[in-house]
């Protein structure tokens, strides 16, 4: 289970990213995905009276977004939404210990602030951390608990060892000591470190050069640090806290922080906030801000019925919502993910916006009704659009071309067709002329055009392209779908709009896909859809027909396409599997979006025992955080990336039309308008 990112905590504008071992290893600024001048930040402690040291990421750990909280904490939330009197909790360390008292609004809950806890039990220590970022502010904040667990007295020092690649690579960087803080800088890139109570030890030096391994190794040696206030090159710090002597069953806290910004007086004026917000209004201000985020979800229709969820399903439902945001740049961009450990197998990342998995993204926000992000993607995707008219294979966070395995022309259609079809679903949705007319003429108009140019006269279907796996060219079913919806959903803007000679073209374009999809693509002997044109191959992604609109969910052809994939692709876990012989990162591993496209159909048919059998499977293989991987194998490991964005933009989608389906089934016209 080596290189997931099990917490990570983001604002739009910095992504910080935890590895299973409580190491931070991603820093991402100044776009959320570019640049990562992350490589490992880890704490250790050492025995004063021993000089026996160790590093926190060998010890026993559990990690976990804080889910509940005492009533202290709440009392401070509290006062500081401007609750009334009447809603705020009583006094005493017992009733914060039992949880009596503590308000429903702080129980059970779902929060962007990290609880790893740390266990030694030969050095008889527990060491608990709280983390957060600011969500306006670029300030990363921890919060050390030490507790000694043993029956005598022990004299400690903690460490905190800082080693970056700024700008991606070691070359060139400064560490200086400044009064009671660390900077580490390069060009417009700094970091500055600072804590309460204010580090008593430190050392600045070369790492990682001429068999130089880093002032980590002080610690080590003797538990003191060399005092030497700076240093160029390839570097790294260290920083140390004497702690005060704690008897059994006593703790002491360190606070500490992380300011990022592109000068020195910006990350000092920032720090200098820090000191004014006092010791836990970062973490209050953090809760109240994703609390009330993800309130917003209580204006949906189908937000009546969630009570009806398993705990775990809701649970990962809003998790999945603050984790897809999470990928996402205040300027627009959606990362696949920010686990940047997949470089090791290909020496490249997913930290790039795929316009697709963008879309799906774009498609679930809608469907929760944060129109608002989803309009920022739809600005990323004008700027990035080509002037013919389609989207390339994918692009960094800061809008340019990225890496590409694709030869010229470079065409995916899939991935054209798709953010088209969100833009009509925010429409669908939203009913917002403004966002409807604002990219009408520079992302509908292109863009459909070049669909309906991209469509071929002998066939009827898409040109052929990469599929959406991106592994193969052909006429695949999946990309053929996804133009028809692009083309059906840019008839309906330009319709909303007026442009009704556009309207007409894009339909019969639209009219004409659809009626060779089915004559062309369904194949009479197997009894089901094809892959492409030119192999049959089972394929998961086949549920596009139904979910495109290119025939309803119970016509019997998709029944037996979908009948087969349950049959074939599903694998020992439970999960489902993208298609036959499947070789990626092993043997058929199950897809969590594999898994949630089937339960959106048996959703979509009204089987709702099965539908909600897949969206437990899913939650039930998510790390114990709540984030979910993009694989899981035969024994329910997650493998590839962990966290993907589109899986957990999957699992919103799944869970909505989980609900949307009950309430149908109960009498009620939980239905999005126009449906």
């Amino acid at each position: 289970m080596s290189g997931i990112r099990p917490l990570i905590f983001g604002n739009g504008k910095i992504l910080i990213c935890e590895d299973e071992k409580g190491t931070i290893r991603d820093v991402y600024f100044p776009y959320v995905g570019l640049e990562n001048h992350g490589n490992s930040i880890k704490v250790g402690v050492c025995d004063l009276d021993s000089l026996y040291c160790s590093w926190l990421e060998n010890w026993k750990i559990r990690q976990r977004y804080k889910p509940e909280f005492g009533v202290e904490f709440c009392r401070r939330i509290l006062e500081s939404s401007g609750k009334h009197e009447e809603d705020k909790v009583g006094e005493g360390n017992e009733k914060e210990k039992s949880g009596e008292g503590v308000p429903e609004v702080c129980k059970g809950v779902v929060s962007n602030i990290g609880e790893t806890v740390f266990e030694n039990s030969e050095l008889g220590l527990r060491i608990t951390v709280w983390e957060t970022v600011h969500p306006s502010v670029n300030i990363f904040y921890r919060t050390f608990e030490v507790r000694n667990i043993s029956n005598s007295s022990r004299r400690l020092r903690l460490f905190s060892n800082q080693n970056y690649r700024i700008l991606e690579h070691k070359i060139g960087e400064t560490a200086v000591i400044d009064k009671h803080t660390l900077i580490h800088y390069k060009r417009d890139r700094y970091f500055l470190h600072a804590s309460e109570p204010a580090f008593d030890q430190h050392a600045v030096g070369t790492a990682e050069w001429k068999g130089l391994e880093g002032t980590w190794k002080d610690m080590e040696i003797d538990a003191n640090l060399s005092g030497n206030p700076v240093a160029h090159g390839s570097v790294d710090s260290t920083l140390g806290w004497t702690l005060p002597e704690l008897k059994p069953g006593e703790t002491t806290r360190v606070h500490y922080w992380i300011v990022l910004g592109k000068n020195y007086c910006s990350v000092l004026k920032i720090h200098k906030r820090v000191t004014e917000f006092g010791k836990r209004d970062i973490f209050h201000y953090n809760f109240n801000f994703w609390r009330s985020f993800i309130e917003r979800v209580s204006v949906l229709p189908e937000y009546a019925w969630m009570p009806q969820l398993p705990e775990k399903v809701i649970k990962c439902f809003y998790r999945s919502l603050l984790t897809a945001v999470a990928h996402m740049d205040i300027k627009g961009s959606v990362i696949a993910s920010c686990d940047s450990d997949i470089k090791q197998f290909g020496a490249d990342l997913y930290t790039y916006c795929w316009p697709r998995d963008a879309a799906w993204v774009c498609l679930a926000l809608d469907r929760a009704r944060y129109h608002h992000l989803s309009a920022e993607t739809f600005e990323f995707f004008s700027k990035t659009l080509t002037p013919r008219g389609n989207f390339l294979h994918k692009y960094t966070p800061a809008g340019d071309f990225g890496s590409t395995w694709h030869p010229v022309p470079m065409v995916q259609i899939d991935e054209t067709g798709l953010p088209l079809y969100a833009l009509y679903n925010n429409w669908e949705i939203a009913r917002s002329v403004w966002t409807t007319g604002r990219y009408y003429r520079c992302l509908v108009i292109p863009a459909a055009n070049y669909l309906t140019k991209a469509i071929e006269k002998e066939t009827g279907l898409p040109i052929p392209s990469f599929d959406l796996w991106e592994e193969r060219k052909g006429v695949h079913t999946y990309s053929a779908c996804t133009v028809y919806a692009g083309l059906r959903g840019a008839c309906e803007l330009a319709r909303s709009l007026g442009d009704y000679g556009n309207a007409d073209i894009w339909k019969g374009a639209a009219d004409r896909v659809k009626e060779e999809i089915i004559k062309r693509l369904y194949d009479n002997k197997l009894k089901r859809f094809r892959r492409s044109l030119e192999e049959a191959t089972l394929d998961s992604s086949l549920f596009a027909v139904w979910y495109f609109g290119v025939l309803p969910p119970d016509d019997l052809r998709v029944v037996r396409t979908m009948e087969a994939i349950e049959r074939e692709l599903l694998r020992p876990s439970g999960g489902i599997a993208r298609y036959l012989h499947d070789s990626y990162y092993g043997y058929m591993n199950s897809w969590i979006i594999c898994t949630l496209w089937l339960s959106q159909w048996h959703s979509a048919i009204g089987n709702l025992e099965r539908a909600l059998e897949l969206l437990e499977w899913c939650a039930d293989h998510a790390h114990p955080t709540g984030l979910m991987s993009e694989q899981v194998d035969d024994r329910g490991r997650p493998l590839s990336v962990l966290p993907l964005a589109w899986s957990h933009s999957a699992f919103v989608l799944a869970v909505l039309e989980y609900l949307q389906a009950l309430e149908k089934s109960e009498g009620g016209i939980c239905a999005l308008p126009g449906e």
